[in-house]
């Protein structure tokens, strides 16, 4: 590879974090980022892009962080010796954690995969806190986009599912009962938002980037090429173990040959065109929801746990405990006018906001709900995920804890 490979690597990296301003310009104060490194090509990529880029055009202080699942033995700690290798070669700070992701995942009954996502979120949350970061950048790229994009299509997605993998997004809050335990240094602490405690994570306006969106894993793979850069091979990735390999090695290779030799970049577009349409439905979402739906303070001390994706937004109790509202009351007579897409999206964000997953609410499980609290007669309690549960007392509908409603 030529000189000119790195510089339009670099070149185009810079210029997605430019358009979508997801890191400061040069500047006397570096602010440090978070740099999430498995070893893997995508990271390491993206880890001497940025440390190229803080020398040039940007004010960062990159910091590494790896964590070690506890899943490939002898594979898995020599990744972790290459990163942290890297790390002293660079001269960066390396922040290194550990996770039993195998138990983990027997212990509280989600596969594998999810348990390590979890972890992987909240150990990248813990290091941004520690390094005093507001951002935690990782190595998502134009492939990784589209592969998710057609997964969530085939699991039968909504338009949120379409709308993958973002330049940025923020880095969800674990809940109280998530599966990692805070550490002894954490425990009890409700101002540093340990998991122990009945609060949100503290790690308010700390937000996942992804500078290496508008490449393509070959891009990726030149990039290291032209700098002479090795990286670590996991050799899961080349086994059918996971729907998502299946996907990369089988699906994606397929359509290219036999229906579109630019499959990758109709995926990607069609991610463009939801997001851009999803935030026109948010916006939408807003207005109807300031108008017809009230949300019930919490009661002080209230232990309800805060689910992961921002209890923090309209409707929580006070932005010092991060507390979801008591209940969420609509109007009933105002939901019954709205298009269904709308009474869902309603009845979705409000499970949200009260501190329930949305994991369980499928298309169907969503529309039997609404269909419920749209019927002449009184409906409810219905059972929604994580202990709440819906109801239409004559012109209001109610949505809250189950043994609150009676109440």
């Amino acid at each position: 590879m030529t000189p000119d490979s790195e510089s339009w690597f670099l070149d185009r990296v810079r210029a997605t974090i430019l358009a979508h301003d997801l890191l400061p310009r040069a500047a006397r104060e570096r602010e440090p980022v978070v740099v999430g490194t498995s070893g893997g090509p995508d990271s390491v990529a993206l880890l001497r892009a940025l440390v190229e880029l803080s020398r040039r055009a940007l004010g960062i202080a990159p910091v590494v962080a790896h964590l070690h699942h506890g899943l490939r033995g002898e594979s898995a700690d020599a990744d972790q010796a290459f990163v942290e290798d890297l790390a002293r070669r660079l001269g960066l700070r390396c922040e290194v954690g550990r996770a039993d992701v195998r138990a983990e995942a027997a212990e509280h009954g989600v596969g594998i995969e999810e348990a390590a996502r979890l972890a992987r979120r909240r150990f990248l949350a813990e290091a941004a806190r520690r390094a005093g970061a507001r951002k935690v950048a990782l190595a998502h790229h134009a492939d990784d986009r589209a592969e998710t994009v057609l997964f969530n299509l085939l699991r039968g997605t909504g338009i949120e599912g379409l709308a993958a993998l973002g330049p940025r997004a923020p880095l969800e809050p674990c809940r109280v009962d998530a599966l990692h335990p805070p550490s002894e240094a954490e425990a009890g602490k409700q101002d540093s938002g340990g998991c122990g405690a009945p609060t949100l994570h503290a790690k308010a306006g700390i937000e996942i980037i992804r500078p290496l969106i508008d490449v393509r894993r070959q891009d990726v793979l030149n990039f290291l090429k032209s700098m002479g850069q090795d990286y670590r091979e996991d050799a899961t990735n080349r086994t059918d173990a996971h729907t998502r390999n299946r996907l990369r090695n089988e699906l994606i290779p397929a359509l290219r040959e036999n229906f579109n030799p630019k499959v990758e970049e109709a995926l990607v577009r069609l991610a463009d065109q939801a997001s851009a349409a999803s935030a026109v439905l948010d916006d939408a979402l807003d207005e109807v929801w300031r108008r017809i739906v009230r949300a019930v303070p919490c009661r002080a001390g209230a232990l309800h746990p805060p689910h992961e994706t921002g209890a923090a937004r309209n409707g929580g109790c006070g932005a010092p405990t991060l507390h979801p509202p008591e209940e969420i009351i609509i109007d009933a007579d105002d939901f019954e006018q709205l298009r269904p897409w709308m009474q869902g999206a309603i009845v979705r964000r409000a499970i949200d906001r009260l501190g329930g997953g949305l994991k369980h609410m499928s298309a169907d499980r969503t529309r039997e709900v609404v269909a419920a609290l749209v019927s002449k007669t009184v409906a409810g309690p219905v059972d929604l995920p994580d202990g709440l549960a819906a109801e239409r007392r004559r012109r209001a509908i109610r949505i809250g804890r189950r043994e609150d409603l009676r109440v």
